[in-house]
């Protein structure tokens, strides 16, 4: 153990082209359960939950901008200064609500990416860790009325008291998994098919506070947040599932206590294959209370309308033209 700023940080080996990073772990514990066994939740469970067809969004309260990871919607560069280029990329979008089970898309009009999103190491595009990693998509028409609309927690309580968390999205399947490629042991391997709406708790662990490449160390001032889970020798227990996010929920809700705290970013958890027991795996969510991420997305939000202001101002300005002309009206001479 190494002992940084009073806070315990441990190392953790990402897989994939994930490099190493450093968690900053407040005191906690790890709850794992998915619902429904981490497959369909229904048309009735995260209606506000978007499909982007590869990855996930959230609706937010005012019913016509969804947030997601910048890197689902973006072509990623890095010039020769070695800053960071994002070139937007329109995404379809789907709602699967009651009214709509089968889905209803929504087409987006705009992709607004926080100024501070940078890649974590420039010189190695390797690697394609953002900061800062979060976007807001303008939605053309408001949501269906049953998409659930999620309000901001920018207080950092969850953080700071390791609360119970809800995450949800439309990625890959839990743990065990029915795939039929997992034939060595097939209760012990994740897996399953992408474009499933899913859900599951975990606990917040900590934050990430910096990333290692080899010898490239940066610093992660947006400090996501941490999720971890381990695997256990209860293999064939349906409520043993992976408590963490996978490939297609990035962009998806983390909830605290029903309200968004986090956005699915990056993790180690392995798409298929047989998992190890005791192994610990961990995933990263953009922490939304971060000031680089609250300030923005207040600056954003609040220049938005609410839903329905054009509506009443186009009916505020034809009682205004009614009212005008039947003046006029009055006021004119008689022939």
């Amino acid at each position: 153990m190494l002992i940084l700023n009073r806070m315990t940080v441990r190392r953790i080996v990402f897989r994939s082209t994930l490099p190493l990073l450093f968690l900053a772990a407040l005191p906690g514990y790890a709850v794992t359960i998915q619902y429904s066994g981490g497959y369909g939740t229904g048309s009735g469970n995260f209606t506000g939950v978007a499909n982007l067809g590869g990855c996930s969004g959230v609706l937010l309260a005012d019913g016509i901008h969804v947030l997601t990871a910048a890197h689902c919607v973006a072509n990623i560069t890095v010039n020769a200064q070695f800053q960071t280029i994002l070139t937007p990329i329109t995404p379809s979008l789907s709602f699967f609500t009651p009214s709509d089970p089968s889905g209803i898309a929504d087409a987006v009009t705009g992709v607004q990416f926080n100024p501070l999103t940078s890649v974590w190491f420039p010189t190695d595009l390797a690697n394609l860790g953002l900061t800062y990693d979060l976007a807001i998509l303008d939605l053309s028409a408001p949501a269906p009325a049953d998409a659930t609309r999620y309000n901001l927690d920018l207080t950092g309580n969850a953080i700071a008291t390791n609360g119970q968390v809800v995450m949800a999205g439309w990625g890959l399947g839990g743990y065990p998994s029915t795939a039929t490629s997992c034939t060595a042991d097939p209760n012990a391997c994740i897996g399953g098919s992408g474009g499933t709406r899913r859900g599951g708790t975990n606990t917040v662990a900590g934050i990430f506070t910096s990333a290692q490449d080899g010898t490239l160390v940066v610093n992660l001032p947006d400090t996501p947040i941490d999720l971890s889970w381990t695997t256990t020798s209860d293999t064939n227990n349906p409520n043993d599932t992976t408590g963490l996010s996978n490939a297609g929920d990035s962009g998806g809700p983390l909830l605290y206590n029903g309200n968004l705290i986090g956005i699915a970013s990056f993790g180690d958890l392995p798409r298929s294959g047989t998992l190890p027991e005791g192994q610990t795996y961990d995933g990263g969510y953009v922490d939304l209370a971060n000031p680089g991420n609250a300030d923005w997305l207040i600056s954003v939000l609040d220049e938005a309308p609410e839903p329905g202001t054009w509506m009443l101002a186009a009916g505020g300005a034809l009682l205004v033209f009614l009212r005008r002309r039947k003046i006029v009206r009055r006021e004119s001479p008689v022939n």
